[in-house]
């Protein structure tokens, strides 16, 4: 038995190299290794329960999980529960990356005005702009940022539905059910 990043329990032998452990180690580096949370500020204040603590309990876990074993599907924790900062056998579902990057936050460059909003100087408005699909959706010009900020709100919880049915039928149910209901707030 060994410990990972000071708190895993390491407690399978000879199962290093297996997808599951890697899943499981990559989880508790992002929550207890300091570069790592330097790096990547949406991992600040995350945690690992401490059922996923043990490496054995989330193998058991893993090995049934929607999703786990299909090429592309991630690891998420926050889809379910908005904001959740627990990995957990509760929190947690696989998911395609293209599910996974819809709902990242990203206060760290987005700058003063809400999710979705920046300010044209050259003409005096605001624009409201999104990615979907790899591709920016501009969704007009604005005379301030709350209007621009609705313009994005109704355009991204559309867009979320739209990802959300085309992933219905390989998605946990409860993933779908998350998408269908999430909203957009201003403090995204």
């Amino acid at each position: 038995m060994s410990l990972i990043c000071g708190v895993g329990v390491y407690d399978c032998v000879g199962e290093s190299k297996t997808k599951d452990y890697f899943l499981w180690r990559e989880m508790i580096r992002r929550c207890y290794t300091h570069s790592v949370k330097l790096r990547t500020p949406n991992y600040k204040d995350c945690l690992v329960d401490d059922f996923f603590l043990v490496y054995s309990n989330f193998k058991s876990w893993v090995i049934n999980q929607v999703g786990y074993n299909q090429q592309g599907f991630q690891l998420d924790k926050d889809i379910l529960v908005k904001g959740n900062k627990v990995y957990s056998p509760n929190t947690c579902v696989f998911v395609p990356k293209e599910i996974n990057c819809l709902i990242i936050p990203r206060k760290s460059v987005r700058g003063e005005y809400p999710i979705g909003v920046t300010f044209d100087p050259k003409i005096g408005k605001f624009r409201s702009q999104m990615n979907a699909g790899g591709k920016k959706r501009h969704m007009g010009l604005f005379i301030n940022p709350e209007e621009a900020f609705l313009a994005y709100k109704e355009a991204k919880e559309a867009y979320i539905k739209e990802v959300a049915n085309k992933w219905k039928d390989q998605v946990d149910p409860r993933v779908y059910e998350a998408l269908m209901k999430y909203q957009v707030e201003i403090t995204d």
